[in-house]
């Protein structure tokens, strides 16, 4: 599961190379894709075994990845069909939601001790 979904983030990322070849906003909608998928495959099937409280601090995180995601998603769909920018506030989006993903994940890495 984490694999496709840093898959999902990686393929968002490397979007814009793919401008050349007309694929970017596909890629775009790809990796957006991904990641909902996943975060409503993980909302409907929660694992009992982590914990009452593991699965409400999961579930707030699944509604900001839900949060973040579905623009990124219109973004792409609207940059395919008629306005090309769209694109790329899509691709901030996602840039800055990466961003705070790896702060955070460097964060509970080094800094935060039991």
């Amino acid at each position: 599961m984490a694999f496709i979904f840093a898959s999902g983030i990686a393929l968002m990322l490397l979007a814009p190379l793919l401008r050349r070849y007309h694929q970017a906003s596909s890629v775009l909608m790809a990796g957006a894709s991904a990641g909902l998928a996943l975060t409503a495959f993980e909302l409907m099937r929660p694992d009992a075994r982590t914990g009452q409280a593991a699965i409400e601090s999961n579930r707030r995180f699944y509604l900001i990845v839900i949060t973040v995601e579905s623009p990124v998603l219109m973004l792409a769909l609207i940059s395919t069909l008629y306005f090309k920018y769209a694109f790329w506030f899509g691709w901030s989006v996602n840039l800055v939601f990466t961003l705070w993903l790896a702060v955070v994940l460097v964060w509970l890495e080094f800094f935060w001790h039991w």
